[in-house]
């Protein structure tokens, strides 16, 4: 986070030298990112049977089989109720007037969207004191960095101070696993199944992607001062991202495959900008 800040900061420093032009202005974006929840399903466990099969392990079984208090288990289901958590999104934005109403702009936005989510395992009594079924619920928590760059091209109308927006825009999205979390027995048993410091995992499983988007900006800008004004966008957008990084992962994930599909996501955005 601190190392987005800065290079956010560096290249706001660097491109004020494009606003000696009046036509150049630049920009500070920060808002919220409402990320698609199909995307979320990587966290789970969902994909190849990750977390069942790590749940098979001898080593692993056995540690939750001591925390549970030596009762056997199995693997259950897992809660289709996963979605991410709203993240602050903020970024630096250049741009260029081509007439008073028509602008073109760049941006460059960073955000850490987070997956709460659960899972469940079914619980052998070994005394046979009851005949009902019994469960135990562990949760999943999945952190994630995103690059979005955006290309727009908005029509502001003609106003005094407030002004509204209209516009597309396209864009380059990237993204990299953070963090994913394995928890059940009340927190006793808590598993790291990613860590971007192990680096045998960066060769065996794909942790980062990037994909393509297209979509509209609706707003209104209302001026500040004779150089500052302020916009309030409302951005939606469809994203179509890569998950995996080889034909034979996809074949062995089969129907449980999220590839190449649009999916709409929103930000809401506040820019500040000198022009």
């Amino acid at each position: 986070m601190r190392l987005k800040l800065l290079l956010v900061l560096y290249l706001f420093t660097n491109i004020t030298l494009f606003a000696q032009d009046k036509k150049f202005f630049i920009g500070l974006n920060v808002g919220a990112k409402f990320a698609n929840k199909d995307y979320a399903l990587r966290y789970t466990g969902f994909y190849q049977n990750e977390l069942p099969n790590l749940l098979d392990q001898p080593n692993i079984h056995q540690q939750i089989y001591q925390s549970l208090g030596n009762q056997d288990f199995e693997f259950y289901e897992y809660n289709l109720d996963y979605k991410y958590t709203p993240a602050i999104n903020y970024g630096v934005l250049l741009g260029y007037s081509v007439s008073p109403n028509l602008q073109a702009s760049i941006d460059a936005n960073f955000c850490q969207p987070k997956v709460e989510t659960s899972y469940s395992v079914k619980l052998f009594d070994p005394g046979n004191q009851t005949s009902q079924d019994q469960f135990k619920v562990g949760h999943i928590l999945g952190k994630e960095g995103r690059f979005n760059g955006k290309f727009n091209l908005d029509y502001v109308f003609d106003g005094e101070k407030a002004r509204f927006i209209v516009g597309i825009q396209g864009l380059f999205l990237s993204w990299r696993m953070e963090e994913q979390i394995y928890e059940l027995a009340d927190e006793k048993w808590i598993y790291k199944e990613f860590s971007v410091h192990n680096v045998s995992n960066n060769f065996t499983k794909k942790t980062s992607g990037s994909g393509w988007g297209y979509g509209i900006n609706l707003g209104v800008e209302y001026r500040l001062s004779d150089k500052f004004v302020a916009q309030l966008m409302y951005q939606p957008y469809f994203s179509r991202v890569e998950y995996f990084a080889t034909n034979s992962q996809i074949e062995t994930s089969g129907n449980n495959y999220l590839g190449l599909t649009n999916q709409l996501e929103h930000d809401l955005t506040l820019r500040v900008q000198w022009k």
